[in-house]
């Protein structure tokens, strides 16, 4: 009782009281839903009060624009931040690459893994973590990418 807890596609709140039949969820909108409990034995039950080592998980884009040394020193420099940044769980594992060319993006994946212990302290790591890449991006010339289309017209 009192934990967050999250079953995919059917609730999340606060555990508010276990009974035989069922389980009582107050909503983060602070409505009260009354789940039977078959809903708990059938499905997957992720109890996010018990988390540790948050993820983040992002994909960044940047312009095509971009060189290669710039993507080669922007994707060292914000490995180099996650690893030695106290932040940050580096034993886990983490993942700092180019990913793929999108349609108006050249794509690069980062995925780490926090030392947070609550979702406000994930909050801030993670912003924390974007002004980084922010202003890493930014010391090396570089910018980011936004959805495009380019039109061509031909001349007759």
């Amino acid at each position: 009782m009192g934990d967050w807890i999250l079953v995919e596609g059917i609730i999340e709140g606060i555990v508010e009281r276990i009974g035989f039949r069922s389980t009582t969820i107050r909503k983060f909108d602070k409505s009260l839903a009354i789940i039977p409990n078959f809903q708990f034995a059938e499905n997957a039950v992720i109890n996010v009060s018990q988390t540790t080592n948050w993820i983040i998980s992002w994909v960044i884009t940047l312009q095509y624009d971009t060189t290669v040394d710039q993507l080669k020193i922007i994707r060292d420099k914000i490995e180099e931040y996650i690893k030695s940044h106290e932040d940050f769980n580096s034993k886990i594992g983490y993942a700092v690459r180019v990913d793929k060319f999108s349609d108006s993006s050249i794509d690069m994946y980062v995925r780490c893994f926090t030392n947070s212990d609550s979702w406000e302290n994930w909050l801030e790591v993670k912003e924390r973590l974007a002004i980084e890449i922010k202003q890493i991006v930014e010391k090396n010339g570089a910018s980011f990418a936004f959805p495009s289309q380019s039109i061509y017209v031909e001349k007759k």
